[in-house]
């Protein structure tokens, strides 16, 4: 019989201990990418800063191709909002200047299939289509070769 409480108390803590952990656990390393819902990204790309409390939009050049993701405030890849969106470069473009984002494999975020020859120097328009009935939305901005450089949020800067 104590062998049979001993045993229940270490199944019920074993579950307590497991349960803590995946509620409230925020990663802590950082992952490789292809990125999935949930994963810390480095910083890297421009991001589009919004309402208080809504995600930020990121779009980055990951192994030379467009990729969007939106950021939640820990830094995690949050659920796409969108299934599609389109990009436009402007100005003097070497290759394709129009690029359309359709939902990656993983779920994770956009993705373009164009490969994008360095130096990734680009004036863009990003725009996400029209939902319910209201105007498409549009970001415009300018992409530089400094934005594909990584930094690893979990870095400490004081050092």
């Amino acid at each position: 019989m104590k062998f049979l409480s001993t045993a229940l108390l270490v199944l019920l803590t074993t579950l307590s201990m497991s349960a803590q952990i995946q509620v409230g656990a925020i990663p802590t390393e950082v992952s490789e990418a292809p990125y999935e819902v949930g994963d810390l990204v480095t910083e890297q790309g421009y991001y589009i800063e919004r309402g208080e409390n809504e995600p930020r939009v990121n779009l980055r050049i990951v192994a030379n191709k467009l990729r969007l993701y939106w950021i939640d405030a820990n830094g995690l890849i949050a659920e796409p909002e969108h299934s599609s969106a389109t990009v436009r470069f402007t100005g003097s473009v070497r290759g394709r200047a129009y690029h359309h984002l359709d939902a990656l494999p993983s779920g994770a975020g956009l993705g373009a299939a164009g490969i994008l020859v360095p130096p990734h120097l680009y004036n863009v328009i990003l725009v996400f289509p029209a939902v319910d009935g209201q105007e498409p939305v549009t970001h415009s901005f300018r992409y530089t070769p400094s934005m594909d450089v990584e930094v690893d949020p979990t870095a400490d800067t004081n050092s």
